[in-house]
């Protein structure tokens, strides 16, 4: 039953989050707040997270993301058009300018997929949000990678095979959200000089605690009824 019920969290996920994410990228100005809103959701567990974690995640934010919204539609949105463009109409092919796009487009790619859990996780203006979003990759170069291939991969689709897009709206920012945070614990831990275990054990402990250091004992009681 418990089974059952989880399939059914994450099928109702899927679609939700399919929809607000396809829709805010028809829109293009809400897409990018969207992206790191869908992180903020996917912070917490399935059990724990809500859909108004997405929107409470952009206004406590909002300020940044003025400013990171701007740089990425002049970095990645263009380009991609430029580039979309010059692949349908081979005959106006300008190579510097394609050359220019990819360079905008690869450093636009690198933002949107650390940028997010960085806004998340810290209060950074522009500038520390451009450097954490860098040192963030270094938290593990083999789930930056991945995580790179994933935007690359839609980015390819946006361009070769567009209708197949809103399929990858869901899991692909989960799969980001989630290799990205364990980047950040290994460096959060490294920066507190302990290990992930430790960190994600004090994380998990102080989750029993309110803003006052007390126990919260409404958090336990859900735990408990969750568990049975």
């Amino acid at each position: 039953m418990k089974g059952f019920r989880l399939f059914g969290d994450y099928a109702f996920e899927f679609f939700v989050i399919t929809l607000l994410v396809a829709l805010s990228a028809v829109l293009i100005l809400p897409f990018i707040p969207m992206v790191v809103g869908v992180a903020g959701y996917f912070k917490t567990d399935i059990n724990s997270r809500r859909f108004k974690d997405i929107f409470t995640t952009i206004g406590k934010n909002w300020k940044i993301l003025i400013f990171y919204t701007v740089f990425q539609l002049i970095i990645i949105i263009f380009p991609v058009l430029n580039i979309y463009f010059f692949n349908t109409h081979p005959e106006n092919t300008n190579y510097f300018v394609l050359a220019v796009c990819c360079v905008a487009l690869f450093v636009g790619v690198i933002y949107l997929v650390a940028a997010p859990t960085v806004i998340v996780n810290m209060d950074v203006t522009l500038r520390q949000l451009l450097y954490n979003g860098i040192m963030l990759l270094f938290g593990g170069l083999l789930r930056s990678l991945i995580s790179l291939a994933c935007v690359a991969g839609i980015i390819a689709l946006i361009l070769f095979y567009p209708y197949v897009v809103p399929l990858t709206l869901y899991a692909v920012p989960l799969v980001i959200s989630k290799l990205m945070a364990a980047n950040f614990l290994k460096l959060k831990a490294k920066a507190l000089n302990t290990s992930v275990f430790e960190l994600k054990k004090k994380m998990k402990e102080d989750d029993y605690l309110d803003e006052n250091g007390e126990i919260n004992r409404t958090e336990i009681l859900e735990k408990n009824d969750e568990e049975v």
